[in-house]
């Protein structure tokens, strides 16, 4: 369990972001899924393993990974809707413990992350929202990343790991205890249309160490019950650590459990 006051100090700068404003015509694709995530396919067996719960908030929240016949095709957490109700007015973060499973997809820790008054900058992360950390690295890893200027970033853009569309603004500024954020510049908040969600990519030096669904409270309150919504992640282009790598992150309301369903969806294990 961690209060951390750096969750509100992002430094994902702007200028850069809407300089490429070309981008920004094209959105990701979204579709509403018709089923439920973790039903069972005509072919195969499909199980979900659970993490322990922790208590948060008011509420629960516990991870997850669905195998299907050994191999991992979905994982994410399950928010309770309490939790939801009596947020903190301080930003907070929580590593949460992961089923044994799970470590098969190459996710080392997950945490999840409460920032009331959004974080920079101005006027495009300033809403109230949730991020969501898949971490390639362990905890201690973690605490032990440094803020200040990354230039391993500076390798990334010249091996042209990253969707082209992801940047990280004017100069690579990493957040100290989680690392380096990159923007998908079509994503909706550099558009007329505002933050709802996006996907973000992280570093630290110069390989990519998070993936990271970031969710305002009004889009997660806006879902309805049993109507998942889809939406695709641009790919990396190179991987440097071998594991299963998600094609779409899913969003799902689910009144008869009471919870909130946050998912990497579309495992896809890959090693270059």
């Amino acid at each position: 369990m961690r209060n951390v006051s750096t969750l509100s100090k992002k430094i994902l700068l702007a200028p850069l972001l809407f300089g490429l404003s070309f981008f920004t015509g094209c959105e990701p694709q979204e579709e509403v899924v018709p089923s439920s995530l973790n039903q069972n396919m005509a072919k195969g067996i499909s199980s979900t393993y659970y993490g322990p719960t922790t208590w948060l908030w008011g509420g629960s929240v516990r991870t997850w990974v669905e195998m299907m016949n050994g191999h991992p095709t979905a994982m994410g957490l399950e928010l309770s809707e309490e939790a939801l109700i009596n947020l903190p007015h301080e930003p907070s973060e929580y590593f949460l413990k992961l089923p044994g499973q799970l470590h098969a997809t190459g996710i080392k820790s997950i945490s999840i992350g409460w920032n009331p008054d959004g974080h920079e900058p101005d006027g495009v992360y300033t809403l109230p929202h949730f991020d969501f950390h898949f971490y390639m690295m362990t905890q201690g890893q973690i605490m032990n990343i440094e803020g200040g200027l990354d230039e391993g970033a500076y390798s990334l853009m010249a091996r042209g790991v990253l969707p082209a569309t992801y940047v990280f603004g004017p100069a690579p500024f990493a957040v100290p205890h989680m690392g380096l954020h990159w923007s998908d510049v079509t994503s909706p908040e550099f558009s007329p249309a505002g933050f709802s969600k996006t996907f973000i990519y992280g570093s630290n030096q110069d390989k990519v160490t998070f993936l990271e669904p970031m969710i305002t409270l009004a889009y997660m309150q806006s879902l309805m019950d049993g109507m998942p919504i889809s939406s695709n992640i641009p790919a990396l282009n190179i991987v440097d650590d071998p594991g299963y790598y998600p094609s779409a992150y899913t969003l799902e309301y689910d009144a008869d459990r009471g919870v909130y369903i946050i998912a990497l969806t579309g495992l896809t294990f890959r090693n270059k």
